[in-house]
């Protein structure tokens, strides 16, 4: 007989019921809550910063960690133009290269700060003439960085400091065959220096404060003052003495405390990179000393201008200008001064880093100041540099091994060509291409007479064969050093890229590593070599331009024509 349910059973089943329902409906009302609370806090996140304006700044490199500070800063608190949220970008460029891209096409700022006005003015002479239409309306000057002479204190002292150095007293020295040793130094060797590339800011000013040295004037530098013999011989000599250019100031200071005061004597720097080098090296293996030369020198500003092409709108506009009035209020002047960066406002006080200690001088009152010259004079100073330059001879050896097959091949030669493009009238090229056998693909000759078949020749080679590195370089540094030989006054290096190791030489590799110079044979040809690609046999070719006082260069089919841009500033 079945047994019958208990009311007692039926009270359990009612009271687990109503447990369930009743948390059924409570997670129902808390998930309804939590819809409700992301909405809310959508709805609060759009009203306070989810629409942006995005600001692109593109800033010369000199004062880069200041703004790159000052960017991370500004957009923590959150500006806001017309209910959205201003969020900057930078980007750190050489003031030429930035006015080429702009020119091309190929970049848009909203903010342009190079590093002086000489490029606001030159770009706002192109946007008239060629597209009449102004480029900005205004430009406001950011940080105040006297452009300098970086030299090693014991040599500043045997030139006279803490008393006035100019210009043409270091001329003097780079000029006498005797070196330093026409001032009782012989172990010091040749005066060597360097600056950047007149691509760079820093480059372009300091040939121009040549310039300005020479004709003993401070301002008003005119076309017919360009044509003065005594300018030309002077920037000749002096120009002549450079032992290295390059888009980088801080390359420049790195190859100073690598190689020594024996590699370079001094170069042109702006003063905030003496006062990071000094701390970053602790005044090893030498002080450097900023010297600010008696004739004159730049005091770069670094303006920003607002730029007033198709893409500005109104709120950008906006945007643009509460960016730089962040940039020069008083909080932000004073993180540029502890960062080695002149402030721009007067009123604040010079504190250190500005002192003897880190190889300044804080008080700038009575050191003349050179004004940055008209369009047209800045325009033909760069054509004038271009002819007086020493020119280069140059051997391109090209990997052409089955590995390079394909795109590689083919990014390598779009690179080459262009650089074959940008070497000047007077310079020499002589092409090498190397897969089994080292084969010479264009014998020297002048950029004037045969650039354009070399461009051709380069056009027609492919991918084949094995990887003969050994042979091929040391084929073409016995060239090279033989061209030097034969008319010492050029500017001489040889351009390697290879994509591999050496799979096939009859050299071994010790035998060719006893081919290249030490490393202290600083009047030795230059290889520059280019790593291309994961499997690149870099430690080698770091050790190749090492020896030979170069640079190692990493790159890949999608940046090597970056990286024979930059290549091309080296002469």
């Amino acid at each position: 007989m079945a047994h019958k349910t208990k009311p007692v059973f039926w009270f359990a089943v009612f009271v687990v019921v109503a447990g369930l329902v009743g948390l059924a409906i409570y997670r129902t009302k808390g998930l309804v809550d939590v819809v409700k609370n992301e909405q809310a806090a959508k709805v609060v996140s759009q009203s306070s910063g989810d629409k942006f304006i995005d600001i692109k700044m593109y800033s010369s490199s000199a004062k880069k960690n200041w703004i790159n500070a000052m960017v991370k800063a500004f957009n923590a608190s959150r500006i806001r133009v017309n209910d959205q949220t201003v969020r900057v970008k930078a980007w750190h460029v050489t003031s030429g290269g930035s006015f080429d891209q702009l020119k091309a096409g190929k970049i848009q700022p909203d903010i342009w700060s190079p590093g002086d006005e000489s490029w606001l003015r030159i770009a706002k002479a192109h946007w008239l003439n060629v597209k009449q239409k102004q480029l900005f309306d205004d430009f406001k000057p950011l940080v105040n960085i006297p452009l300098v002479v970086a030299i090693w204190e014991p040599m500043a002292k045997v030139l006279g400091h803490p008393q006035p150095i100019g210009w043409q007293d270091l001329a003097k020295v780079a000029a006498n065959p005797q070196g330093w040793a026409a001032l009782g130094h012989p172990e010091w060797g040749k005066f060597r220096w360097g600056h950047a590339h007149p691509d760079a800011n820093s480059g372009f000013l300091a040939v121009i404060s040549e310039i300005y040295a020479v004709l003993q004037k401070t301002e008003g530098i005119t076309l017919e003052d360009l044509k003065k013999p005594e300018v030309i011989s002077f920037l000749r000599e002096f120009e002549g003495a450079v032992e290295h250019y390059g888009l980088s100031n801080s390359w420049i200071d790195q190859l100073m405390h690598t190689k020594g005061p024996a590699y370079l004597s001094a170069a042109v720097q702006y003063e905030n990179t003496i006062i990071q080098t000094n701390a970053k090296h602790k005044n090893k293996p030498f002080k450097l000393t900023a010297i600010y030369p008696q004739e004159g020198n730049f005091r770069t500003q670094h303006p920003a201008a607002v730029l007033k092409e198709a893409w500005m709108t109104p709120d950008k506009d906006s945007a643009c200008r509460k960016f730089i009035d962040f940039l020069i209020s008083p909080e932000s002047q004073r993180r540029a001064m502890e960062m080695g960066l002149r402030p721009i406002l007067k009123n604040i006080e010079m504190s250190s880093p500005f002192d003897a200690e880190h190889g300044v001088n804080p008080n700038l009152a009575s050191g003349k100041t050179f004004k940055v010259p008209s369009e047209s004079v800045l325009k033909r100073i760069r054509s004038l540099w271009e002819e007086v330059k020493t020119p280069a001879t140059i051997i391109l050896v090209l990997d052409r091994s089955g590995s390079m097959k394909g795109s590689p091949m083919d990014n390598a030669k779009t690179g080459a060509i262009e650089f074959i493009r940008s070497m000047k009238p007077r310079d020499q090229l002589m092409i090498t291409v190397f897969g089994d056998d080292v084969t010479v693909l264009s014998e020297l000759c002048t950029i004037q007479q045969c650039g354009e078949d070399m461009t051709g020749r380069l056009n027609n080679v492919f991918a084949i064969g094995k990887t003969a590195l050994y042979d091929a370089l040391a084929q073409t540094y016995k060239q090279l050093q033989s061209f030097k030989q034969q008319e010492p006054d050029r500017r001489y290096s040889i351009l390697l890229l290879s994509d591999g190791k050496d799979t096939c030489s009859k050299l071994k590799r010790h035998d060719f590593l006893d081919l290249l110079p030490g490393g202290e044979e600083f009047d030795a040809p230059k290889v520059y070599t280019i790593a291309y690609g994961s499997k690149a046999d870099k430690d080698l070719l770091a050790e190749i331009a090492n020896r030979t006082n170069a640079r190692l260069f990493t790159s890949s089919p999608e940046e090597i024509r970056k990286t024979y841009k930059e290549l091309s500033a080296n002469f």
